[in-house]
């Protein structure tokens, strides 16, 4: 599934403007990621989405999937809609999805950090330690996420997907690796639960579709390293085809190593068929290569743990009118992975497991 294209060095020159740009429009410091960008972005547009992201594994067995979310990314110029996304999946194999829909006056969230509440669920965290509440239908969820890797965002961690650039898709990452410890309640039985997660931040005013056919995004962390690895494939752009836009975090303890993605690429094969129509590759090595050393991400022995429809949210006569002309689909994985780094000297090779999605539009 690669690109039709690679950036070219004046494509490399433009971004870079670009970034400098962004970062100076956005109120940005380069490199450093302030607390009040984990607060409500999008409070005074009225036409955008946005949503709060939190992921769990625990030693126990359980996973947990948390999202606090102000309307559907595929309706970013309806009225807020506000709802909480709760996926669990239990030892025993049993999995919970509850999305529980509230009033646009249940929303209050602050501009200045990360403090969200939607109806009795709510959220609230500093950058370094994050509390979180959610519950549906005798279902509820009581973490607490402290940091273990710096906080990050790509450049100015905007996507701009206009000429204008009035239209964006915006992403930081508070916590790429960190630990959680809490309750995950089911029925009346409490279960302690103690982990590791992650918890990202996304904005924007226009449907990712509309400009993206695919993405791979995943991360991990293997003995001291935290990582986070992604590559974006545009739809196709008349006369030009489409980009590859790769982007990649790797951390040692609490020092970024790397965030540098243009050296990043992505190599899939062994494709096998999956859940709704879609196939999905066995295989896939992320490449990292400039003049300073190589870095492998192996990923193999994907098993699938979530497939989700894109356009679930939008009416039926909607969503059949769009299966007519694509399939948008959402696949969620735990896969082995091998990572080999020969950086600037520094020498390491350590085996683990990654989490990663693979987003199709198209």
């Amino acid at each position: 599934m690669a690109p039709d294209l690679e950036l070219s060095d004046e494509q490399r020159r433009q971004r870079d403007e670009d970034e400098k740009e962004s970062l100076a429009r956005e109120g940005l410091k380069p490199g450093v990621v302030e607390l009040w960008e984990d607060g409500y972005r999008t409070a005074d547009q009225q036409h955008a989405f946005e949503w709060w992201y939190f992921d769990s594994q625990f030693e126990e067995g359980w996973t947990a999937v948390v999202v606090f979310s102000t309307k559907p990314m595929t309706q970013p110029q309806k009225g807020l809609k506000p709802s909480v996304g709760i996926i669990l999946h239990s030892p025993e194999g049993k999995r919970y999805k509850l999305s529980p829909a509230f009033e646009a006056g249940d929303l209050v969230a602050s501009k200045e950090s990360c403090d969200v509440k939607i109806g009795p669920n709510h959220v609230k965290g500093d950058l370094d330690t994050y509390d979180l509440h959610a519950e549906s239908e005798g279902v509820s969820v009581d973490l607490v996420f402290k940091r273990g890797a710096p906080s990050w965002r790509p450049g100015a961690g905007i996507s701009y997907m206009s000429s204008k650039k009035d239209k964006f898709f915006g992403w930081v990452a508070a916590i790429p690796y960190g630990t959680v410890e809490g309750t995950i309640t089911v029925d009346g039985k409490e279960n302690k639960v103690k982990g590791t997660g992650y918890h990202d931040h996304n904005w924007g005013n226009i449907s990712p579709g509309l400009g993206i056919d695919h993405w791979y995004w995943g991360r991990a962390h293997v003995g001291d390293y935290s990582m986070i690895f992604v590559e974006i494939v545009t739809a196709k752009i008349m006369g030009i085809g489409s980009l590859k836009l790769p982007v990649f975090y790797l951390a040692k303890g609490d020092e970024i190593i790397t965030e540098d993605g243009l050296p990043l690429s992505l190599v899939t094969g062994d494709y096998v068929e999956g859940p709704g129509g879609k196939t999905y590759p066995t295989k896939l090595d992320f490449n990292w290569n400039d003049e300073d050393g190589d870095i492998l991400l192996a990923i193999r022995n994907p098993k699938l743990i979530e497939r989700i429809d894109v356009i679930e949210d939008l009416p039926r006569w909607q969503q059949a009118i769009i299966h007519l002309i694509a399939n948008p689909t959402y696949y969620d994985f735990n896969a082995d992975l091998e990572l080999t780094i020969d950086y600037k000297g520094s020498k390491a090779h350590e085996k683990g497991k990654a989490l990663y999605e693979i987003m199709m539009f198209k």
